[in-house]
C-alpha cells in the first residue's frame, strides 16, 4: 500500500479475548483504517465483539477469514503460542500483520519466523508500553539532554496479582489469564518483557549482566518474582524488578521508574512524573487514559506506516533484541527458587537506653 492510497486499510482482527476490547477501541479511533472482519474459535465471543463494535463479518476460523474477505492487514490477539502460525498464515495471504507481544514464546522461534517471512509482508509487534504518554515524555527529556549524564535507572513492577483476593480467595491474575497457571515462563515473558522494551527504547541496546527469579504462588509453575540487571552499551546500569505477590499493592499497579542524572533526575510513581534537580517539572497522568492511549498510539502508528510503506518503531526485527534478553534472563536464572517463610537470623536490635520502645 503506497503513501498516496486514500482508501481505508481493511483490517481483520484475530482473537476476541480479554485484551481485545482495547484493540477494538483503538481501531475505532484510528484514522485511515476500518475493522471489517473479526474471528475467534469461540464464535459467540467473536459475535459479541462484532455486535459491540459494529463489525459485519464474523468467523471462527482464521484461514476462512483471510481467504474470503478483501483484507489488507490482520491484528493478531491470539495466545502467544499461536502467533508464529498466524503470522505465517497472514504472509501466505499477503496481509500485513500487527501481532500482540511476544512475537513468539522464545527467541529462537522468533528468529526463525523473521527469517522465514522476510519482507513478504510488514510485521509489527504491538509492544505498546513504550507508547505510554509518560515514557514518551521521559524520552523527550532524555533527547533534549535535560538529565545530563544518566548514571542509574530502575523500572519496578510490584503487584499483588498472584495473591488470593480477600473477597473470594481467587488468584486475580489467573481469573484474567488462566493459561498462566501451566506456563513455565510467567512474569518475565508476560509482563517484564514490556519493561525490557521500555528500557531499550529509552537507553538503547542492552546486555544482560545477571538475573534471579523466585516462585511463591503455589497455583503456578513459573516465576512470580524476578530481578534483571542490564548494562547499556555506553555503560549505564539498568535494573528491572518485578513481583506479583506484593501484599498491599494493587493487582494491576503501574510501573515505578527512577532515573538518576547529573543535571536532573526522574521519578515516576502512581502516574505522577517528576523532573527534579536543575529544573523542576511535574506531570499528573490518568492511568486509564495512558493505558488506552498506548493502544491508540501503537495501532495508529501501524496504520500510518503500512499506508506509507515506512518502518515500524516496534517491528518484528526490533523485538528480537527484547526476546534475546528475555531468553538470556531465563537461562541465567535457571529454575525459579521456591520461596517460603524464611528462617531469619536470630539477631534482635539492641536495646538503646533512653529511646522510646
Amino acid at each position: 500500500m503506497s503513501a498516496t492510497t486514500t482508501k481505508p486499510l481493511r483490517v481483520g482482527v484475530l482473537g476476541c479475548g480479554m485484551i481485545s476490547a482495547d484493540h477494538f477501541t483503538a481501531w475505532q479511533r484510528a484514522q485511515g483504517a476500518q475493522v471489517v472482519a473479526v474471528c475467534d474459535p469461540v464464535r459467540d465471543r467473536a459475535q459479541a465483539r462484532a455486535d459491540q463494535f459494529g463489525i459485519a463479518q464474523v468467523y471462527d476460523d482464521a484461514q476462512a477469514m483471510m481467504a474470503s474477505g478483501p483484507l489488507d492487514a490482520v491484528d493478531i490477539i491470539t495466545p502467544r503460542e499461536t502467533h508464529a502460525g498466524m503470522v505465517r498464515l497472514a504472509a501466505r495471504h499477503g496481509l500485513h500483520a500487527l501481532c500482540e507481544k511476544p512475537l513468539c514464546p522464545t527467541y529462537g522461534e522468533a528468529v526463525e519466523l523473521v527469517r522465514e517471512v522476510g519482507d513478504t509482508i510488514h510485521v509489527m509487534v504491538n509492544e505498546n508500553w513504550r507508547y505510554r504518554a509518560y515514557f514518551l515524555k521521559v524520552a523527550q527529556w532524555l533527547k533534549a539532554g535535560r538529565l545530563g549524564t544518566v548514571t542509574q535507572a530502575r523500572i519496578a513492577l510490584w503487584r499483588s496479582s498472584m495473591l488470593p483476593r480477600r473477597e473470594d480467595g481467587r488468584i486475580h491474575a489467573l481469573t484474567r489469564q488462566a493459561f498462566l497457571a501451566r506456563e513455565e515462563r510467567v512474569l518475565i515473558a508476560e509482563s517484564l518483557i514490556h519493561e525490557i522494551d521500555v528500557a531499550r527504547a529509552l537507553f538503547g541496546e542492552m546486555e544482560l549482566v545477571a538475573c534471579s527469579t523466585g516462585h511463591a504462588c503455589r497455583e503456578i509453575v513459573g516465576e512470580d518474582s524476578a530481578t534483571l540487571l542490564l548494562r547499556a552499551r555506553h555503560g549505564l546500569t539498568v535494573t528491572i524488578d518485578g513481583v506479583m505477590t506484593a501484599a498491599g499493592h494493587e493487582t494491576r499497579a503501574p510501573d515505578r521508574m527512577e532515573i538518576a542524572g547529573t543535571r536532573c533526575s526522574v521519578l515516576l510513581e502512581g502516574a505522577v512524573l517528576q523532573l527534579m534537580g536543575a529544573e523542576e517539572e511535574t506531570h499528573v497522568f490518568d492511568e486509564a487514559q495512558v493505558r488506552q492511549g498506548c493502544f491508540d498510539a501503537s495501532i495508529q502508528h501501524f496504520v500510518d506506516q503500512v499506508r506509507a510503506g515506512g518502518h515500524f518503531w516496534t517491528s518484528a526485527t526490533d523485538q528480537l533484541a527484547s526476546l534475546q534478553l528475555m531468553e538470556q534472563a531465563y537461562q541465567a536464572a535457571g529454575r525459579p527458587a521456591p520461596l517460603a517463610p524464611q528462617d531469619l537470623p536470630p539477631v534482635a536490635p539492641p536495646r538503646i537506653t533512653g529511646h522510646l520502645s
